[in-house]
């Protein structure tokens, strides 16, 4: 299965509404990839939790069978867990599924 794995990591508007968001959705659309997983992690998590409009684009995504996820260790120590989880996005601790990821032929995008 051809797989693509976006870690999101940056908090940074523009990156996230010029690259990130755009090419996940085109990813999907135009089927580039069979599954396409995100995976938010670190400072992505806190802007996700307090900006509506990156939430409606997760909420997008979601709607679209991209597979979001969010490290728990880092939502639980910026207290952002429980705001994540109702938008949809499963948080769980991401060592394991990362590294399953890493060591399969998914290819991992870091952004």
């Amino acid at each position: 299965m051809n797989k693509l794995v976006v870690l999101w990591k940056t908090d940074s508007i523009i990156d996230i509404e010029e690259l990130l968001v755009p090419y996940v959705f085109a990813s999907k659309k135009n089927k580039w990839w069979d599954e396409v997983s995100v995976i938010i992690w670190g400072a992505s998590q806190k802007l996700v939790s307090e900006n509506k409009n990156i939430q409606a684009y997760i909420k997008q995504m979601l709607d679209k069978g991209i597979h979001v996820h969010a490290c728990k260790k880092c939502a639980d120590d910026l207290c952002v867990s429980d705001r994540l989880s109702k938008i949809g996005v499963d948080v769980l601790y991401t060592g394991v599924l990362l590294t399953e990821f890493l060591q399969s032929d998914a290819k991992v995008l870091t952004i």
